[in-house]
């Protein structure tokens, strides 16, 4: 069936993508759908763009435009000088800010870079600013004050519209859609990652150094792994984790040995750790804050939480993932842990459908990016009137 953008105008819609591979999956789709009656840009920096021209083709959206504005010619050297693969993303913005401010009816963010249009807009406060998450809200970080600064706010579900609502962050225009996302990866097959049929274990450290388990116990799981032949291990932590600049650790930490085990796995960074191909052919999953086990959980199986730093998480909403499995404290627990996680999981696996069903909105008959992409039209026809 679908939702039909139903408009006599169109409009021209600005993405902007100045980050890392695992933002791409949380606008493509609906970009793609607003391609359809709309004109979209992907304003973004030189570069392959490998997966982002990929994602559009395999989601049909040739009518969409990738732009690729270089930064200043200063700051393209000396991010050359220091290696970094990405622009600043300041400096990017405002070499290009004239053109984004007088081209655009519309500018989507899935970051909080966007002060720097924020203060410059046209008197008629265009171009819009809109907001996208870029993943499932889960701890505190998600639930950011400048959520106000936006004229319109896709809202992936239930538990966020609610929880932004509480805390003041609900702007004028929210719109309650679902996760596109999940459209944009939908036709990924699940990949065989072993030869043989043992149970795979997920290990998805997060970078935060308060919260992370790696920094204490990711060396002992690895050890753990290594030293048993029962489970296969599929160790693909958050990106940040191994970035200098971010997690600040070095993927120098890892011996050699752990990548030379047929039963481990190691990603630090590539595709399949953004786009649910481990997620998918995970049996169980092993972590710390990292939302991505909201959606491991869209197919209930057994989880374990990491606690290294023995926080106080039983009456705190920032750890709601935390009630998804069993949480422990340390490597040595996960023997036990692990030869019970299947049998316990009954009690679980109602737990887990009941907080999906609050995480992702979904309708009948429509997808979360028809939905989003008619919202935004919608809004925009009101506001731009």
């Amino acid at each position: 069936m679908g939702t039909k953008i139903e408009s006599d105008r169109t409009y021209k819609i600005g993405f902007i993508f100045l980050d890392e591979i695992h933002h791409i999956f949380h606008f493509i789709s609906i970009a793609t759908e607003l391609s359809k009656t709309q004109k979209v840009s992907i304003l973004t920096y030189p570069s392959n763009h490998d997966l982002l021209r990929r994602s559009i083709k395999e989601l049909d959206g040739d009518n969409i435009t990738v732009e690729e504005l270089p930064t200043s010619a200063f700051r393209a050297f000396t991010d050359k000088i220091k290696g970094r693969e990405l622009p600043r993303k300041g400096f990017w913005i405002k070499k290009n800010k004239k053109y984004i401010l007088q081209t655009f009816d519309a500018v989507v963010f899935t970051d909080y870079f966007h002060k720097y249009l924020l203060r410059d807009r046209k008197p008629g406060k265009t171009p819009k600013l809109l907001k996208f998450p870029h993943g499932t809200p889960g701890r505190a970080y998600a639930f950011n004050k400048s959520q106000l600064d936006f004229d319109f706010q896709l809202i992936i579900g239930n538990f966020q519209y609610r929880h932004y609502k509480a805390l003041g962050l609900l702007g004028n225009y929210p719109a309650l859609v679902g996760y596109s996302k999940l459209d944009a990866v939908q036709h990924k097959q699940k990949e065989i990652f072993f030869k043989n049929n043992k149970p795979i274990v997920l290990y998805n450290p997060h970078f935060d150094p308060e919260f992370s388990s790696w920094k204490q116990e990711g060396l002992q799981i690895l050890e753990y792994f290594y030293s048993q032949d029962a489970f296969n291990l599929i160790f693909a932590p958050h990106l940040h984790l191994f970035q200098e600049n971010k997690g600040g650790h070095s993927a120098s930490e890892i011996p050699e040995k752990f990548y030379q085990k047929k039963n481990i796995l190691i990603d630090l960074g590539s595709l399949k750790s953004t786009d649910m191909s481990y997620l998918n052919a995970a049996d169980f999953y092993l972590g710390d804050v990292s939302s991505q086990v909201y959606e491991f959980i869209i197919s209930p199986r057994p989880c374990i939480f990491l606690n290294p730093n023995n926080l106080s998480y039983k009456n705190d909403i920032n750890f709601r993932f935390w009630r998804c499995g069993e949480v422990i404290n340390s490597a040595k627990e996960l023997n036990e842990t692990l030869a019970k996680a299947t049998a316990d999981f009954a009690k679980y696996r109602t737990v887990q459908k009941k907080i999906t069903e609050e995480n992702y909105y979904t309708e009948e008959g429509s997808t979360a990016s028809e939905r989003g992409a008619k919202a935004i039209v919608s809004y925009l026809d009101k506001a731009l009137a």
